[in-house]
């Protein structure tokens, strides 16, 4: 196939993955096949499970660490001096967006 037939065929692809059908392929194999189906929807499930815990306001250290661009580390530490306040509650450390937000407008220079 050449290249531009290449690239049409993959944008047909995901024009069919954005409008909510995706192609469905098969190796032949039914064992194989149910294996990978399988895993597609564990894989799902856990995306969809992450995205609605931290779809609120507050977020767990991994979430608000990503969220600011920063290591876990690096925003323990953050915490730890104050930078950044957090939200303690049952055992938990939680971070607000609202303050994650200013902490990130407060930190940029002028350039």
């Amino acid at each position: 196939m050449t290249g531009e037939r290449h690239h049409k065929a993959n944008a047909g692809a995901l024009d069919q993955c954005a409008g909510g059908s995706l192609p469905l392929s098969t190796t032949g194999n039914q064992g194989l096949d149910a294996l990978a189906d399988a895993i597609a929807e564990r894989v799902f499930q856990r995306l969809t499970a992450a995205q609605e815990r931290n779809r609120g306001r507050l977020l767990d250290v991994s979430a608000a660490a990503e969220y600011i661009g920063r290591t876990p580390t690096a925003l323990r530490h953050l915490i730890a001096k104050k930078t950044i306040p957090c939200v303690r509650r049952d055992g938990r450390v939680q971070l607000d967006r609202q303050d994650l937000d200013r902490w990130v407008e407060l930190s940029k220079t002028g350039g």
